[in-house]
């Protein structure tokens, strides 16, 4: 895997699914430009609703051969891009926390619904999602095996070992983690330890929103070394695996 280049996007997802997409088009485009093969974005990238978030979650939500993961597809071919992002998928009832990985061909490789949901620091997302069944099966990439834990699941170690128990070498977190008190911390020493404990390259994806999430996009090395790192804002990382 020496000497691959994939890139973070890391910016703050609104309710405007257009603009959303036309800023994924944006990093696809530098990536592409910067010799990347892979493209890793956050958790929600295609939709954030700051109020009234369960009405608007169920109205936004789409299939997995909706208009989004089509969106995705035909940047993934114009751009020659594997691309992984966050969605909310469409079901009879709560929709599903998903993850959708389209590769350079535009074809669905895989699917991550998260399992874990964020019912915790006073928060109740199981009131918005309906909780994944199963852990995200490892697809090969031009990365590597990857492997998905989402946001809230980077807390239970257990999740990430399962993953590097199905093959994974590589495992990707995208997440939208809650502004507060030494978040950035828990935030980046969770995905070192995950690296570390499970000797396994650790990308993590993050929204940005001030006071809503905390930005600090980060990828670690499976010996714990920092990859690469952004701060605050929207903003593009490049590493070599």
């Amino acid at each position: 895997m020496a000497g691959i280049t994939v890139s973070l996007a890391q910016f703050g997802a609104g309710e405007d699914k257009q603009a959303n997409l036309r800023t994924i088009e944006s990093f696809a485009q530098k990536a592409r430009e910067s010799d990347s093969c892979m493209l890793f974005l956050p958790e929600y990238s295609m939709f954030y609703a700051k109020v009234n978030r369960r009405s608007h979650i169920r109205q936004a939500a789409e299939s997995l051969d909706g208009a989004f993961v089509q969106a995705l597809a035909r940047l993934a071919r114009q751009y020659s891009l594997w691309l992984a992002a966050g969605m909310y998928e469409q079901t009879d009832g709560l929709p599903y926390n998903t993850i959708v990985v389209v590769d350079a061909d535009g074809v669905l490789r895989g699917v991550h619904r998260k399992q874990r949901l964020y019912d915790a620091f006073g928060y109740r997302e199981s009131e918005e999602c309906r909780a994944g069944e199963m852990p995200f099966v490892p697809v090969q990439t031009p990365a590597g095996k990857l492997g998905i834990i989402t946001c809230f699941e980077l807390r239970f170690p257990a999740l990430a070992a399962e993953q590097k128990q199905a093959g994974a070498e590589v495992l990707f977190v995208p997440a939208g983690w809650a502004a507060g008190e030494n978040k950035v911390l828990h935030w980046r020493t969770l995905l070192c330890a995950r690296a570390i404990e499970n000797s396994m390259t650790v990308l993590g994806v993050d929204q940005d929103a001030p006071g809503c999430f905390i930005g600090h996009s980060a990828a670690f090395a499976a010996d714990g070394r920092t990859l690469g790192a952004l701060d605050e804002g929207s903003g593009l990382l490049h590493i070599t695996i």
